[in-house]
């Protein structure tokens, strides 16, 4: 019986529709409305950054007394830019995986859901790693970072394991934006920590875009019944959809191990493009060898910040990673994202 190669399955035209949205799909930052298009920061003209101007306006003070004998004083409006940098990335894979992969009835669907995950996977790293760069490291001051004023817990010391308390004080540094908070990232060991405490509440796929859109009630009544299924559950703490990733930066080890936790708004970090995802496959008739190849050309910018060019175009994450490589550009409670740190009982 002749084998299912890759060639066999994965036409380019195809393939890269279903790739393309099997990702989205898979992409828990987009699916949570942390992450949404932003048609400003596409890069239709090519180039390594993309720069997204917007007006400044003074509004401190009050309002003056309206006089017939005096006139008002303008406040100042000025210029200023956000500028997101195009990360390029790709990744190949020879027949033997991919054959392995296409072993079932669906082979187009299963290697798509595994590259899909991968996808999927890089695409959260690189904007974690943007996270970490507006924030810098836990465990220290971090005087120089960008978003060091939406930080807490970021000392070193005095963490505790996640509660309430937390989402409170993330609250508070938003003012009176705070209750805007949807949505929040937290490594797995944080996660299952809650979900032992019974802090987790589970609603369908349906409702959690429902209530997403502020169309329906409440569905959580704090339970461990969705946290070990496979039945497309969704969970949440606090009222914010949770998104687990054991990228997020942690600090220490063992009974001392911190994690970031990140509470975010909705379309607080803007994503474009400056290509769309690709697929290319390729045969060695020499080495009876099938090979694929995907890339992506995206940008996932926290709205508010500003990345420096010293950083460098295309930058790795550890580049991302870097606070010299970020400045802040909002009004403080104009941007959508808080990071605290925790631990788990889990440690």
């Amino acid at each position: 019986m002749a084998a299912t190669v890759r060639s066999d399955v994965v036409i380019p035209e195809i393939f890269t529709p279903y790739l393309e949205e099997a990702t989205t799909l898979r992409n828990a930052f987009i699916a949570s409305g942390v992450v949404q298009p932003l048609a400003a920061l596409n890069g239709d003209e090519g180039g390594d950054y993309i720069n997204v101007p917007f007006w400044d306006a003074n509004l401190a003070g009050d309002a003056e007394v309206l006089s017939d004998s005096s006139s008002l004083t303008p406040g100042n409006i000025t210029a200023d830019k956000q500028r997101g940098v195009f990360l390029h990335r790709g990744r190949a894979w020879g027949v033997r995986e991919l054959a392995r992969l296409a072993a079932g009835d669906d082979p187009m669907g299963a290697i798509g859901n595994k590259v899909a995950n991968y996808i999927a996977h890089q695409q959260q790293k690189d904007l974690l790693a943007a996270l970490a760069g507006v924030f810098g490291p836990i465990g220290s001051a971090n005087t120089g970072a960008a978003f060091i004023d939406l930080t807490f817990d970021a000392g070193g010391s005095g963490e505790t394991a996640l509660s309430p308390r937390h989402v409170a004080k993330a609250r508070a540094l938003l003012g009176d934006q705070g209750d805007k908070l949807s949505a929040i990232c937290l490594h797995s060991a944080v996660y299952y920590d809650l979900v032992e405490r019974r802090a987790i509440d589970y609603v369908t796929a349906a409702e959690a875009r429902q209530t997403a859109l502020g169309t329906a009630e409440d569905a959580f009544g704090g339970s461990i019944s969705g946290a070990f299924t496979n039945d497309d559950s969704v969970p949440f703490f606090m009222g914010m959809r949770v998104v687990v990733s054991d990228d997020v930066q942690t600090s220490g080890t063992g009974g001392s191990k911190k994690y970031a936790t990140y509470f975010f708004t909705p379309g607080s970090v803007a994503s474009g493009e400056v290509q769309g995802l690709a697929t290319e496959v390729d045969r060695d008739i020499l080495a009876l060898a099938d090979y694929m190849a995907v890339s992506w050309h995206n940008v996932y910018h926290p709205m508010g910040s500003q990345y420096q060019t010293a950083g460098g175009a295309n930058p790795s994450q550890a580049t991302l990673a870097t606070i010299t490589n970020w400045l802040k550009v909002y009004e403080t409670k104009n941007i959508g994202i808080v990071r605290g740190t925790v631990t788990s009982n889990f440690d």
